[in-house]
């Protein structure tokens, strides 16, 4: 609290579990009140089923010092099991004082005295949902969504680049510029691979772009899809930050979304995926 007996407040959302900085967001701060009313939605994109059965949101409310280490003035948490899809669902709550080490506020000073004065209501709305990542061992670094087509018209696949969303940050801003590339392997000639624009300093971009391979049909069993997603760095190397692979040799949600595009010829079937830190035997390089 500020020595005029006000606070500038601002709440900060956090994925529980998950630690990179895209699983937080925040709200705009607000100034000298202790009764805020922000209005604002916060969306995370990318909810898989699993992440509504296991991971909790973290709601903070801080206040903010630019002078000193904002402050921490309280925070309660809701499982997302609570919640149902499309549906929005409004919490009245009491913000909790007492906060483990381990989760300050970012810039909060940890064991510093703690305001007395909390406030009572804290709105919720709702979430989305949608794929999950086998191998626990990899680290996730966002997601992706792709949309899979086989064009009996063009006489090949579609491959659509819709978004990403709460991707890895690359650069010391605390962004990153990305785009994707594709490549339909195992063939090595330059059709077999396509890019996207480079989106400026962001961690949600939207691509909207879609790629044709003109390929019969009965191949498409054979092929791996391979999509990654690279920040753009100019003088230097442009930095791999994540990737996902379609096809016969993935598993899970990933090999089902490939083999729900060859079942169903010419729809369009869009899928969300959780992009990694590697791809079993992928060689990155951009």
């Amino acid at each position: 609290m500020d020595h005029n007996g006000l606070a500038d407040p601002y709440v900060k959302l956090h994925l529980l579990p998950g630690a990179s900085k895209a699983n937080k967001l925040r709200t705009k701060t607000l100034r000298n009140t202790l009764n805020p009313t922000w209005n604002e939605t916060l969306t995370y994109y990318g909810i898989t089923d699993e992440d509504m059965v296991r991971k909790t949101l973290r709601i903070s409310v801080c206040d903010e010092d630019k002078f000193r280490h904002n402050e921490f003035i309280g925070e309660t948490r809701i499982p997302l099991k609570k919640l149902k899809p499309n549906q929005t669902k409004t919490f009245s709550i009491c913000l909790e004082k007492q906060l483990p080490p381990s989760l300050s506020c970012l810039g909060g000073a940890l064991g510093a005295p703690l305001p007395k004065r909390v406030w009572r209501e804290c709105p919720l709305a709702s979430l989305a949902i949608i794929d999950k990542t086998e191998d626990k061992s990899l680290e996730e670094r966002g997601r992706i969504l792709i949309s899979l087509k086989y064009s009996s018209q063009k006489q090949g696949l579609l491959v659509g680049i819709i978004r990403c969303a709460h991707l890895a940050a690359m650069d010391a801003n605390g962004y990153s510029d990305p785009y994707v590339k594709t490549y339909l392997k195992p063939d090595e000639d330059k059709k077999s691979k396509h890019k996207t624009a480079v989106k400026k300093k962001t961690l949600n971009p939207e691509f909207n772009e879609e790629f044709c391979y003109e390929i019969k049909h009965g191949d498409l069993a054979k092929k791996t899809l391979e999509v990654t997603v690279w920040d753009y760095d100019i003088g230097k190397s442009n930095d791999f930050i994540g990737g996902v692979v379609l096809g016969i040799n993935a598993k899970g949600e990933r090999l089902k979304h490939w083999f729900d595009c060859l079942k169903n010829k010419d729809k369009k079937i869009e899928r969300w995926h959780t992009l990694t830190n590697e791809l079993p035997g992928a060689i990155l390089s951009d």
